[in-house]
């Protein structure tokens, strides 16, 4: 296992800063995913990490040592490409064996090795086949195997699944969340998609434009995001913009253009501070209620199969509301909406 750190990491390309002053830390054995939009850094951030591109500024370190200076091949790292980059000319098992041939292993301690890693990616008897005889999953399967046959001290993944449709998708990133805790291997991974971070990740750092937006378990980041970025972008959130104007009862009062609501949040406020509010559509029930309760008219039903997303208007803001189940309420309908007391708080700057 390895400790991987970005300290004050900056690379530019011309006039457009890719990345600026990013300061981050995978920990040991962590499965750390990077998480943001297209264009944001992420994938430049993990290129710095794997020696493919030289930073500009900052210091990237393995184990408390700088590695910034070394080339790739001398990081004991090992990088998973979108695009799998397999050899179309060599079989499965060439494609696996090509870096121990590359560090001169000796030929039985390289086909056992090589064996090995097939079996635990489930490509067992497949090590004859040229890499346009499989499957998008297999091949990226065969991606990985090649990975992790060098035993790196960190894997690091620029996102491997983007290229498959969604029901593999959705295995192949239980297969490989259950491979990373069996090898116990520091990863860092990149991608945009919002599900795939939260079902693989120990911790989330988020990106946008270039920087570390913030950093936490999925579910703070969630459940509890410190900026308007992540709360749009992870998720689904209603975002409502307020003044606390006092307290009552241990809560907070906060004036929005929905009315008057109750805060819980651990966190002093005080009064005249400027916030918004983040509520998930999922928290949001459909019903009456003595605290936060509020009356709306239903504007739009969507059926997804297993929960009904409305849109409910309340004054003149929009409301995002999920139910599980079909619809059970009309559009035009006059419904009365609970708003949980514990929403994220967002502090504007």
């Amino acid at each position: 296992m390895a400790q991987v750190e970005l300290r004050g990491v900056t690379k530019a390309y011309g006039a457009t800063a890719a990345v600026q002053d990013v300061h981050l830390e995978a920990r040991d054995g962590e499965f750390l995913t990077i998480l943001g939009p297209s264009g944001c850094g992420k994938t430049t951030t993990l290129r710095i990490i794997a020696g493919l591109l030289d930073p500009d500024a900052g210091e990237v370190l393995l184990d408390g040592q700088p590695v910034h200076h070394l080339p790739a091949h001398r990081r004991e790292t090992a990088m998973v490409f979108q695009s799998y980059a397999l050899f179309p000319h060599m079989t499965v098992r060439e494609n696996v064996a090509f870096g121990l041939r590359m560090r001169r292993v000796p030929g039985e301690e390289r086909l056992a090795r090589v064996e090995e890693a097939l079996t635990m990616v489930e490509l067992a008897g497949l090590g004859d086949r040229y890499p346009r005889a499989l499957s998008g999953g297999q091949q990226q399967r065969v991606a990985v195997a090649r990975a992790v046959v060098t035993r790196p001290k960190v894997l690091l993944f620029d996102e491997p699944l983007s290229n498959l449709d969604a029901k593999l998708r959705e295995r192949l990133r239980l297969e490989l969340r259950t491979l990373q805790q069996r090898l116990r291997v520091t990863t860092i991974y990149v991608t945009h998609d919002q599900a795939e971070a939260l079902v693989l990740s120990d911790r989330i750092a988020v990106m946008d434009r270039g920087r570390v937006v913030e950093v936490g378990l999925p579910t703070e980041v969630y459940r509890r995001p410190r900026s308007r970025i992540t709360a749009e972008f992870l998720g689904i959130a209603n975002l409502i913009p307020a003044t606390i104007v006092g307290s009552r009862n241990d809560r907070y009062l906060a004036e929005t253009a929905i009315g008057r609501l109750e805060v819980a949040w651990p966190e002093p406020l005080a009064r005249g501070d400027a916030v918004t509010l983040s509520f998930r559509p999922e928290d949001i029930r459909i019903a009456a209620g003595a605290v936060n309760c509020l009356s709306g008219a239903v504007q739009q039903a969507v059926y997804l199969g297993s929960i009904t997303d409305y849109l409910i208007r309340v004054d003149h803001v929009v409301v995002r509301v999920q139910e599980p189940g079909a619809p059970s309420r009309r559009v035009g309908e006059t419904v009365s909406l609970v708003l949980p007391t514990v929403p994220a708080v967002i502090r504007e700057r």
